[in-house]
C-alpha cells in the first residue's frame, strides 16, 4: 500500500510488468527498511505492540509470497459458484470486475501457474463430512481460464490497463455490460473498491471474507431471488 500507484503489484494489474520482472521488483519493494515506519504507523492506529527501533527489515522472497497469495486466490467457494449460476439461470448478466495479471503464454510461464494450482490442490483444498457420513469438497480449485467460464463478461485490470479503486475502471466497465450505474450491483471485499463504486453510483455489497453466505443473502434481498439451496446455507 506504501508503494502506490507505482508499486510493483499495482503495475503488474495493470499489465505493465512481465511475471518475472514483477518477482524481482516485489522482492525489492518488500524488503525496503522504509516499511518498518510504515508498519509502525500502522500498528499504531489499530493500538498494536510495535518495537519500532529494535525491529530489522527481512528479506522477503517476493516469488514465494506471491505464490502463497495466489493459492488462497486460487481457492471458489462453492456457494459464490451456485448463486453465480443461479443469477445467470434467472436472466442476470453476469460480470466479473477483477484486479488480476495474466501468467506469461510460454512454457515457462504455464509451468508457474501449474505450479501453483498443484500447491493449492495440496495446501488448501478442504474436505467436509455431510450428514450422511460421506465427504464432500469444502472447496473447488480453478484456473484462470476456468473461472473465466462463469461470467458472461470477465474485466480485467491486466487488459484494460486500469485496476480498482480508479474510477476510470468502473465507467469503462459500465460502458463493456451496457448497463446504466443504477442497474449495476457491485459485490467486493475492499472498502476503497466499494466506495469508488458508489461514487460511480452503483449499489454495492460488502462481501466479509469468510463470510460469502452473508453477502450472497443481502444479493438475495435486493434483487428478490433465491440463490441458494437449503443444504447451501448449512
Amino acid at each position: 500500500t506504501r508503494a502506490g500507484h507505482d508499486g510493483a503489484f499495482q503495475r503488474l494489474e495493470r499489465g505493465e510488468v512481465d511475471l518475472w520482472s514483477f518477482y524481482e521488483a516485489f522482492s525489492d519493494q518488500l524488503s525496503d527498511p522504509r516499511n518498518i515506519a510504515a508498519y509502525a504507523k500502522y500498528a499504531e492506529l489499530r493500538s498494536k505492540v510495535f518495537d519500532e527501533k529494535s525491529f530489522r527489515a527481512p528479506k522477503v522472497d517476493g516469488r514465494a509470497l506471491f505464490h502463497q497469495m495466489m493459492s488462497k486466490a486460487a481457492v471458489v467457494n462453492p456457494c459464490m459458484v451456485e448463486a453465480i449460476a443461479a443469477l445467470r439461470k434467472a436472466g442476470y448478466t453476469v460480470a466479473a470486475l477483477t484486479n488480476n495479471f495474466n501468467y506469461p503464454s510460454d512454457e515457462r510461464g504455464q509451468l508457474e501457474q501449474e505450479l501453483i494450482l498443484k500447491n493449492t490442490a495440496d495446501s488448501f483444498l478442504t474436505t467436509t463430512t455431510t450428514s450422511g457420513g460421506g465427504k464432500r469438497s469444502g472447496a473447488i480449485v480453478m484456473g484462470q481460464d476456468q473461472l473465466k467460464t462463469l461470467f458472461d463478461y470477465f474485466i480485467e485490470s491486466a487488459i484494460l490497463g486500469l485496476r480498482k479503486p480508479d474510477p476510470a475502471i468502473y465507467k469503462k466497465s459500465g460502458e463493456i455490460v451496457g448497463f446504466r450505474p443504477e442497474e449495476i450491483v457491485f459485490l467486493d471485499d475492499i472498502g476503497a473498491n466499494l466506495k469508488a463504486a458508489q461514487n460511480e453510483g452503483w449499489t454495492t455489497i460488502r462481501v466479509v471474507l469468510g463470510k460469502p453466505r452473508q453477502a450472497i443473502e443481502q444479493l438475495e434481498s435486493t434483487l428478490g431471488v433465491t440463490l441458494l439451496t437449503p443444504e447451501s446455507r448449512l
